[in-house]
């Protein structure tokens, strides 16, 4: 297949110098010169995988305005551009790298650097080329979300766990306010989450509208820097919260343990970063009841409840996943009922959560094994309650399940 290369210059005698400096070292490579009006619409029937932009005297906004139609374009995603320029201007040099310039090159620069410079771009385009094939195929399979190209929920926890192991970083867990999940899509979030971040750092759908962020060879303090440049980018009535843990010391199970309690304490708040220790304690929902605030007291303690079972039942699904293999695990958690769901073909048991009072919490525990049918109500105090609590009835209905259905 040739490859077209485009210079894009009104100047007969830099064409020519250029003409010369390009050494094309392959057959298939074929350089063309076409000049600056219309020069996009030119470019785009011709399909270069390489544009040479000689930039004209005091023309930079003609030249940023091609290069930004370039990038927007789907059958150009590809193309490599090259600033060929006379004299530096440093501003436009920074605006140009951040709209996604590949490279650029002073017109009196030697040979040898325009053969490199673009050999190396030619180099380049072949390995966007390939990492884009690949990642099209973990889409098809459903490894990589399709849009965004960040990893899936079913995947996102294995990925994370496998790369902590290999380097040191920090684990975060992202999620919108509870007043802002209306206002904005978990795929938009991912997409400006993702334009703040590295293309080294490691991003991930999560159940809950959770997003797992994994920055490699980052520290807590960094990270929370690059956590306020990303609300930076929202708009003013879109807010989220974020919990975090360095995993210098400690594995990947507790850590996303940790930092998913500490993202319940920062929704709590409401628009805030907590960093995760590990010496932390699980938290005990404390309750002070106003009589007359009945109403007000409610929202809040279910709201605290809500933060508590989201992570805990996540948690518990992925713990249990690879040991109840044949099972489909699902679960779910909202303000009126929150449920923990185990289901095949000859059983199904239940674990359901609800608060339709002021002072107990309801739990119910349904085993349909077969034909046989087992129901258990328990009533929990408020001020009793624990996550350490839930956690252990909730351990104590997996293994029953496990136990009557013989899995």
């Amino acid at each position: 297949m040739q490859n077209n290369i485009v210079l894009i210059t009104d100047n007969e005698k830099v064409a020519q110098k250029i003409n010369k400096k390009v050494l094309l070292l392959r057959n298939e490579d074929k350089l063309q010169t076409i000049k600056h009006a219309d020069c996009f619409d030119v470019v785009r029937k011709i399909k270069p995988v390489l544009v040479l932009y000689h930039l004209k005297l005091n023309r930079e906004d003609d030249f940023l305005n091609f290069l930004q139609k370039v990038k927007q374009n789907k059958e150009l995603k590809t193309c490599s551009v090259i600033l060929i320029y006379d004299e530096l201007d440093e501003n436009l040099l920074c605006t140009s790298f951040e709209k996604g310039v590949t490279d650029f090159i002073k017109t009196t620069s030697s040979e040898t650097e325009f053969t490199i410079r673009t050999l190396w771009c030619l180099q380049k385009r072949e390995a966007v080329k390939d990492n884009k094939s690949k990642k099209d195929l973990l889409s098809q399979l459903k490894i990589l979300d399709r849009k965004n190209q960040v990893f899936t929920e079913n995947y996102t926890y294995t990925v994370l766990k496998e790369e902590s192991k290999k380097d040191w970083g920090c684990f975060v867990v992202v999620a919108p306010d509870i007043n802002s999940r209306n206002k904005i899509s978990p795929d938009s979030l991912m997409s400006i989450i993702k334009n703040n971040v590295r293309t080294c750092d490691i991003l991930g759908f999560a159940s809950d509208f959770k997003i797992y962020l994994w920055f490699r060879n980052t520290n807590c303090e960094n990270t929370k820097k690059i956590l306020y440049k990303i609300k930076k980018a929202l708009t003013d009535d879109f807010t989220i919260s974020a919990g975090f843990i360095d995993t210098k010391e400690i594995p990947f199970d507790k850590a996303e343990v940790l930092a998913n309690n500490a993202l319940s304490k920062a929704l709590l708040k409401g628009n805030s970063f907590i960093c995760a220790k590990e010496n932390e304690k699980k938290e005990k929902i404390k309750t002070t009841v106003n009589i007359n605030n009945f109403k007000q007291h409610k929202e809040n303690f279910v709201k605290k409840l809500e933060n508590i079972l989201s992570p805990l039942f996540y948690q518990m699904q992925k713990r249990n996943e690879d040991k109840l293999f044949e099972t489909k695990i699902t679960q779910n958690v909202t303000e009126q009922r929150s449920y923990f769901n185990l289901k095949t073909e000859d059983a199904e048991s239940s674990f359901i959560v609800t608060y339709p009072g002021f002072t107990t919490i309801n739990i119910e525990i349904l085993h349909k094994i077969q034909e046989n049918e087992k129901r258990e109500k328990f009533y929990i105090d408020t001020n009793e309650l624990s996550e350490e609590k839930i956690e252990e009835m909730l351990e104590e209905f997996i293994n029953d399940y496990q136990t009557q259905s013989n899995i």
